[in-house]
């Protein structure tokens, strides 16, 4: 039955691709938040379709739920396609972090754009996107400017908590890295 429901929507996912939808807009779905990156809550296929076709996005990235057919359509448009398991109250872990850094990389090169999403553009996709900004060298003031106050609004304690140790992972000097879980982060641009 399973199988049968995936063979299905991969039916889905190539009648979408090949045109039979059509959108037109002039701003992406999401939000740019720097240069290759967008981000946004869950994207509906057609908003896949016009990331790919309008927007060079050439990688999704999926913080929220795992998603069959969302992976489908990702690959029916020939973007990258990552899901890393971070729960709502959560920020990316180090490992996570140098998975996503390699992913942005190798989907960004030539001015192309990745998305990332969690359910609804939230404290997730803003945290994830503070630390992708951070790593790429930019200083806390710069990555906070680019953020709306209500995205940096919708991070919880722990959130801010794991920006915060990762900002001082990436500036020891005069900091302690005694129990900090990103205490092995170094500057890696993407």
């Amino acid at each position: 039955m399973a199988l049968a429901l995936i063979l299905l929507l991969g039916l889905a996912k190539l009648v979408v691709s090949q045109g039979i939808i059509k959108v037109h807009s002039t701003s992406p779905p999401g939000r740019a938040v720097a240069a290759g990156l967008l981000i946004g809550g869950v994207p509906t296929d057609v908003d896949l379709q016009e990331l790919a076709a309008g927007f060079r996005v050439d990688g999704v990235v999926n913080l929220s739920s795992p998603d069959v057919a969302e992976q489908v359509t990702a690959a029916s448009l020939h973007q990258g396609y990552l899901y890393l398991a971070v729960r709502p109250d959560a920020a990316p872990t180090w490992r996570q972090l140098r998975v996503l850094v390699s992913f942005m990389r190798g989907h960004t090169a030539a001015g192309a754009l990745v998305y990332l999403h969690d359910d609804g553009g939230g404290g997730r996709a803003v945290t994830t996107a503070a630390m992708l900004l951070l790593l790429r060298g930019q200083a806390w003031p710069a990555v906070s400017a680019e953020m709306t106050p209500a995205e940096l609004g919708s991070l919880c304690e722990c959130q801010r908590l794991a920006i915060k140790r990762l900002r001082s992972a990436l500036h020891p000097i005069g900091h302690s890295s005694a129990g900090n879980p990103y205490a092995a982060a170094r500057l890696d641009p993407w």
